[in-house]
């Protein structure tokens, strides 16, 4: 049970994502999976993917790699805000991701870092957060671009989804809206008086409520026992020796 994985890796039937930083780390794994006859899907971070671009492309293999985080640690001292660009101009599918739960929330916006550093085109900067992560994921087929017959998984921006003051004002999955900025705003005034009414019941809802602290000790106004003071033992009296008498004899 333990090794299922591993044949299925071997099969060809589970893909690797292999997290990494350093070109030494990488060259090795590529090394192994040419040993072993198995593919690497997707490097993860791969902070020194440009070093080895050529060799990742070779391989097949995709990168998922920072915006421009670097130095934040022993591995990264040689990461580079062009690493996504300069994979991509090797020919590596390249994707954006971040380990930042708020940053990955607008990674539209760190993808279009790579337009400054590197020089990528509006295309292939998008490419980089919706057609290239679904082909390293194996699922280009169902979503990644707009095209007949995939999924409508969609968002709508009020500008350019590059750009920094683009807000989403729908989000679509599988055809059915699951957000529309203009009904949010609307519903805010009603859920925002809900909030203080459920406010307003929980502190009604804690007044009521007996006070539940257990007094140790004492009240205010009781007097505390006077404590009997223990009993002090008398030394005990040792027996005194026996008194010798003084006789006199013999002749006078």
């Amino acid at each position: 049970m333990r090794l299922d994985p591993l044949v299925e890796v071997l099969e060809g039937k589970r893909y690797v994502h292999s997290h990494c930083y350093r070109e030494d780390e990488i060259l090795m794994l590529l090394r192994v999976a040419k040993e072993f006859g198995f593919k690497v899907r997707t490097f993860q971070h791969v902070l020194e993917g440009y070093k080895v671009a050529d060799e990742l492309a070779a391989a097949g293999v995709g990168a998922s790699t920072f915006s421009d985080w670097w130095a934040y640690k022993v591995e990264a001292y040689d990461a580079i805000p062009y690493n996504a660009a300069l994979m991509t101009r090797r020919g590596v599918v390249v994707s954006i991701n971040s380990d930042d739960a708020e940053e990955a929330t607008h990674l539209n916006q760190e993808a279009a870092k790579s337009m400054k550093f590197g020089g990528l085109s509006h295309e292939e900067a998008l490419k980089l957060v919706t057609l290239n992560p679904a082909m390293q994921l194996g699922i280009d087929k169902r979503v990644g671009s707009i095209d007949v017959g995939k999924d409508a998984d969609l968002v709508i921006y009020n500008h350019d989804p590059l750009s920094a003051y683009a807000v989403v004002q729908k989000t679509l999955i599988d055809g059915r809206v699951y957000f529309d900025r203009q009904r949010d705003i609307a519903q805010r005034p009603e859920r925002e008086k809900e909030r203080k009414a459920l406010i307003d019941k929980e502190k009604k809802s804690a007044e009521k409520k007996p006070d539940a602290t257990v007094t140790v000790g004492p009240k205010p106004d009781e007097k505390k026992p006077e404590a009997k003071k223990p009993e002090e033992k008398k030394p005990e009296e040792k027996p005194k020796p026996p008194t010798l008498m003084s006789s006199t004899g013999g002749a006078q």
